[in-house]
């Protein structure tokens, strides 16, 4: 038997357990037990998956792609297992800069002033049967955008620490697929109105909005443990809202559309 299909085996067999209990046992937070769990052994994997692991070895590939004319751009990234952090960029005149462990395949189409950038794994054969059949190593990526344009983003990761800090960025469109994995996302301060997208599955998702960032919040779930700061974001029909929404100056509009999953924005 494949070490990946007893990991995952193991992982749903907790995930009953913790239902069960949670179900039985007036006040028992199963969520607020499960996650960490996970994480703690997503983040030992991450760590000791060397030693556990083959020999083989990744590539760090740079990669830097200027601004030159570009007004607006569409970003895709499609980054597979190990850790994903965006930032923004400290250099003026590039659109993109980054480390990409495990090799990147890139496409850059132009059309006026208007790009579409494709980023993604070049090794997703070592994606298969993750955690316990991918490189030693694990895809890190560490990127850096440009601050200076509009931008349209999409992140597509699958088992994998993603680390997004947008808090800087004109992200005017955010959509997040995931699957099992670990997301922190602080949300544009300054990008007049974005919306976000998040589709997610066995995963711990947070969203921060800076402050003075008025949000919008629609959740469709199924066995989710949602955290909603109820003082910023009190419920509503449609979902929940910042009092003074529709006039605030900087607004997102939050769509989650989740499975198995630890949901938490504030």
């Amino acid at each position: 038997m494949r070490r990946g299909s007893i990991f995952w085996g193991i992982l749903i067999l907790v995930l009953g357990v913790f239902l069960l209990i949670n179900q039985f046992v007036p006040g028992f937070n199963a969520w607020g037990i499960f996650w960490p769990l996970v994480l703690d052994g997503l983040g030992v994997w991450f760590l000791m998956g060397q030693r556990w692991a083959g020999s083989t070895n990744l590539v760090n590939e740079q990669v830097n792609i200027p601004l030159a004319d570009i007004r607006e751009a569409r970003i895709q990234l499609h980054h597979g297992a190990g850790r994903l952090e965006i930032n923004p960029s400290a250099n003026p005149g590039e659109l993109l800069s980054g480390s990409f462990m495990g090799g990147v395949e890139q496409r850059l189409e132009r059309s006026g002033t208007s790009a579409r950038l494709d980023l993604r794994n070049s090794n997703m054969q070592n994606f298969v049967g993750w955690p316990f059949g991918y490189s030693n190593q694990g895809f890190n990526w560490n990127i850096a955008l440009t601050r200076e344009i509009p931008l349209q983003l999409e992140v597509e990761t699958g088992a994998s620490e993603t680390r997004l800090n947008l808090a800087d960025l004109l992200v005017s469109d955010l959509l997040i697929k995931t699957g099992a994995s670990s997301s922190t996302v602080t949300l544009p301060a300054r990008a007049g109105q974005t919306r976000v997208n998040v589709h997610s599955g066995a995963a711990s998702v947070e969203l921060s909005l800076p402050q003075g960032v008025a949000g919008r919040i629609h959740i469709q779930s199924g066995l989710a443990g949602v955290s909603i700061d109820p003082n910023r974001f009190p419920r509503v029909d449609s979902g929940y809202e910042t009092p003074g929404y529709e006039t605030a100056a900087n607004k997102a509009e939050i769509y989650v559309e989740t499975g198995v999953a630890s949901i938490t924005i504030r």
